[in-house]
């Protein structure tokens, strides 16, 4: 046994980085007795050698003997066992069974999770018991339980973790409350931050605290997974589609003209809407309070304002999301509110009578009442553009293109729902809708149709069903036999069906699975169809070199496994980079025809990826800069498609932003993006003045360092001294006293004492014109935003607010225009200065305090503007019409906060002391300025990775 162990270690591959990492903490772990461990690697990290690993590091030093690794399919299954096989330091081979007699046993979370029939754990839930879900098992589950619980010292390895959710979490919870000396490890690729509340939870519960994780670029960095893009490809409804959802838009714009009628209701919605957000009611209730106790119906009322429906209540300050008009959740948010609290408590009989009718209606619009008031119901639009016949065309449009850049290279998967209809339509979409939309089936047959893509062979596998034309099948079998003959001799090929075929004989997913795998890795079907159930966890097929995206799912788990598929370093091909797909059916003349757009947000939402300009990003960010989260793109559809076109067709540029190999710390970071409002600019002209160095982390275009107007205390560091009232006069005094001097003396001394009069009283205009000339230049512009940007941060690091000050603001302008910024500190710091940089460059809200921003008139020419110059350097005139900026919430809760950013900003831009905005004088100038942008610029938060 001994040669065994040696033989096996000397032959078995090296750890990667990560995995070495999170090997090492787990061993740590052994000596303080921290019995459970919590790591999170994301797909193709190799999460089974490290728990290989760790079971033979415990099992060598007698610490436990049995392992026992549960997953959440039959392929994973299987997989713990080959690699056990093949890295178990020569033990016996892998048990399979619930009698758990050998060292290592590879099970199912379903082969615990055996209920009877009779009494079956939902029923429980509702009858409120707080019995053990252990006594629900039927027979062969509680057979396992006994086994684990005679077993003995044992390590239990729980795959996929993020699966011990609701009944299989519960029950694994009773299971080790049966076995407290237990050792147990959790291997996810899904952090907890993506969990509900009740879900972290639980696995609070079942776990210590997150011992290690790595993110996806972390091991793109370090050359372990490949480089990648994703990518979106967006249709438009067919014709028969689009006709069907005109109407249903008709529906709800009736609805929405007859609510907003005025003569609805004893008070109409809008002006319920107006009391609500600016009158009494309002008043009685700050926006801030208003915001974290209805945070939905807060954002509605701020994208009615949007739409000029309603002023902007007091305190209330509109973000990226709030750009747009109210969408159908809007609306019914605010009839809700109109109904619970005017409608159905009022003692008119009109009122009672329109609140009936509005519920009949609500289905029109995707929407019902309920007891806990106004709900989403099933919408059929989404189904009608989740499953819309354009989709199986776009992916005839993307292989092609593929097929065109790689060539015989092209292993391209596709991701479905399902196989094929599960149930009839529902009668609201059957006119539209084919039974079959969104099936792999009707995929397999669009792409079997095209001329370009039928050369492929496309072949769909599901749990169910092999397909495909029938030569592909023909040489599928063929391919069997080479390895199993007896399998081969037993199937056979069912005639066509809109030449479609399928694989016959009696076998199941568990013998197919991989000989389509090692099919279509073999490059003798070019293009794989399957449903996520099967295919999009665990499944491994390092060839792939992109994926098309289908489904719906959007949860964090079922993206962080989809994505994963693609990811793996091919053997075979050391330049691959893979490019993952999704393809989005859009609406614009619907009002929920962004549905299938914000499904796609929901599913970047977290994930990171490199955008154009080489800065690794989340959402939808990283697919294009100019994609927003909160409303579908406004681009023409024809002009994206083209733009994702081309980079799919630049591989290299793709592995070029990620610059392998390069330095990463594994952190995120909150950053600031800033557009001009109405242009494709960064910032206006006078807005744009810095210091040029390098770019900065990648990005493209010009790096900016920020640099403060008078950090000497002469704004513009014009002159070595300011020039102030009391030096004029002084300045004046002294010429008058020399020229006297001069005038009562006489010979030569009167006249070097004239000359020197003369000079100093002539010197003094010129001195105030060209000094209030430079001032000009300097005031009359509107301060930079790294200007800006360097007072937050002098101001934040004084407070000990951040980590660092304006040296580590980091600004550059990227391809798109957009000025990208962030603090290159902590995490905690760079949240800090992105939050208030993105208030000081927003309109103004409810700030507690303004500081007032000087600015000078514009240039005036003549007689009348040299005077004027004059004026300007005298310093009382610098404080002409100034600009009001609200402070920043962080650096307004007190006094002496305002105080120190007052004190920054004169150093950097210019101004005075902090106005309080809650005495009648500080009000005053609030009423007058609240609403206003003063910079014009229009910012959005973004995460950043580094």
């Amino acid at each position: 046994m001994a040669e065994n162990v040696r033989e096996t270690t000397a032959t078995r591959p090296s750890l990667r980085r990560h995995q070495g990492e999170a090997l090492a903490t787990l061993r740590e772990g052994t000596d303080v007795d921290e019995r459970r461990s919590w790591i999170v690697l994301p797909p193709g990290a190799g999460k089974t050698r490290v728990g290989i690993e760790y079971a033979t590091h415990l099992l060598d030093r007698n610490l436990v003997e049995r392992v026992v690794a549960f997953a959440p399919n039959t392929a994973i299954q299987g997989q713990w066992a080959k690699v056990w096989d093949r890295l178990g330091g020569g033990r016996p081979p892998a048990g399979h069974t619930r009698d758990l007699t050998e060292t290592f046993t590879a099970l199912t979370y379903q082969s615990l999770a055996v209920f009877d029939a009779d009494r079956e754990p939902e029923d429980d839930r509702a009858a409120g018991s707080q019995h053990s879900l252990l006594d629900s098992l039927a027979p062969g589950g509680r057979a396992l339980v006994d086994n684990l619980v005679a077993a003995g010292p044992m390590l239990l390895i729980l795959d996929e973790c993020h699966h011990l959710l609701e009944v299989w979490g519960r029950l694994l919870s009773d299971l080790l409350a049966l076995l407290p000396d237990i050792w147990v490890l959790g291997l996810t690729a899904t952090p907890p931050a993506t969990m509900s509340n009740r879900q972290r939870e639980l696995v609070t519960d079942l776990f210590s605290a997150i011992r290690y994780s790595a993110s996806i670029p972390a091991l793109v960095k370090e050359g372990d997974l490949v480089p990648f893009a994703d990518l979106v490809w967006v249709t438009e409804p067919t014709r028969q589609e689009q006709d069907w959802l005109a109407a249903q838009a008709e529906r709800h714009s009736e609805f929405i003209t007859g609510i907003l009628d005025p003569d609805q209701g004893t008070i109409g919605l809008l002006e319920w809407v107006d009391r609500r957000f600016l009158g009494d009611r309002a008043e009685s209730v700050s926006w801030q309070t208003m915001s974290r106790q209805r945070p939905e119906l807060c954002d509605a009322a701020l994208r009615l304002h949007h739409a000029d429906l309603l002023r902007l209540p007091p305190g209330a300050r509109p973000g990226e999301q709030h750009r747009r008009d109210p969408d159908p959740d809007d609306w019914a948010r605010l009839v809700e509110d109109w109904m619970r609290h005017h409608l159905l408590v009022s003692d008119a009989p009109s009122d009672q009578d329109l609140a009936e009718e509005i519920r009949r209606r609500l289905p029109a619009i995707g929407h019902r009442w309920s007891r806990h008031g106004i709900i989403a119901g099933r919408s059929p639009t989404d189904r009608v553009l989740s499953h819309s016949a354009s989709k199986p065309s776009a992916c005839v449009d993307i292989v092609s293109a593929e097929a065109a850049t790689l060539g015989d290279h092209l292993r391209m998967l596709v991701l479905c729902d399902f196989e094929s209809a599960t149930a009839t339509l529902a009668a609201d979409v059957r006119d539209v809708l084919d039974e079959r939309s969104g099936s792999a089936l009707l995929t397999l047959e669009t792409l079997a149709a095209d001329a370009q893509t039928a050369r492929l062979h496309p072949l769909l596998v599901s749990g169910r069903t092999v397909a495909g034309e029938p030569g592909v099948l023909r040489a599928l079998i063929d391919h069997i036999a080479v390895d199993d003959a007896d399998l081969a001799a037993r199937l056979s090929v069912t005639d066509p069906v809109a030449g479609i075929s399928r694989v016959d004989g009696r076998w199941t997913s568990r013998d197919w699975v991989p000989y389509v795998t090692s099919f279509f890795i073999s490059g003798s079907a070019q293009v794989l169809i399957g449903t996520r159930a099967l295919l999009g966890e665990g499944w491994d097929a390092p060839a792939v070199t992109g994926l098309i995206d289908l489904t719906s799912a959007t949860t964090p788990t079922a993206v962080t496994q989809t994505r994963g598929r693609a990811l793996r370093e091919d053997p075979k091909w050391a330049d691959k980079v893979a490019l993952n797909w999704t393809v989005v059916c859009i609406s614009p003349d619907h009002p929920r025809g962004g549905q299938d757009w914000s499904r796609l947000v929901r599913k970047h939402d977290g994930f990171f990826g490199t955008d154009s300009s080489g800065e690794i990003v989340d959402g939808v960010a990283h697919i294009d800069p100019a994609f927003s989260p909160f409303h579908p793109p406004e681009d023409d559809i024809d002009a994206i498609n083209a733009r994702m076109t081309r980079r799919s067709q630049s591989r290299a540029e793709v592995a070029e932003r990620w610059n392998v190999g390069a330095d990463y710390r594994d952190e995120e970071l909150r950053s600031v993006r800033i557009v001009a409002a109405g242009t494709d600019r960064a910032v206006p002209e006078g807005a744009r003045t810095g210091t040029a160095s390098d770019s900065t982390d990648g990005a493209e275009g010009e790096g900016i360092i920020p640099m403060p107007r008078h950090a000497d205390g002469d704004p513009g560091a014009i002159l070595p001294f300011t020039v102030r009232a009391p030096v004029v006069i002084v300045w004046a005094a002294v010429g008058l006293l020399i020229l006297t001097a001069a005038m009562l003396s006489g010979g030569a001394a009167a006249w070097v004492f004239g000359l020197i009069a003369a000079g100093l009283l002539v010197s003094l205009p010129v001195l105030l014109a060209v000094a209030g000339g430079r001032r000009q230049h300097v005031y009359g512009a509107a301060p930079t935003v790294a200007q800006i940007a360097g007072a937050l941060a002098e101001a934040l690091h004084t407070l000990e607010l951040s980590s660092a000050g304006a040296d580590a603001v980091r600004m550059a302008i990227d391809s798109h225009g957009d000025l990208r910024c962030h603090l290159d500190a902590d995490p905690a710091s760079a949240e800090v200065f992105a939050l208030a940089l993105d208030e000081a460059v927003s309109p103004i809200g409810d700030p507690r305090y303004l500081l007032p921003c000087w600015r000078l008139p514009s240039h005036v020419h003549g007689l009348c503007g040299w005077w004027t110059r004059m004026r300007w350097g005298i310093a009382a005139a610098q404080e002409d019409a100034p600009i009001w900026v609200g402070v920043p919430t962080v650096l307004g809760t007190k006094k002496d906060r305002a105080m120190v950013f007052a004190a920054a900003w004169d150093t950097w831009i210019g101004g005075g002391d902090p106005v309080y905005t809650r005495n009648p004088d500080g009000a005053g100038v609030l009423v007058a300025v609240r609403g206003g942008d003063p910079w014009g610029l229009t910012s959005v938060l973004r995460m950043r990775w580094r």
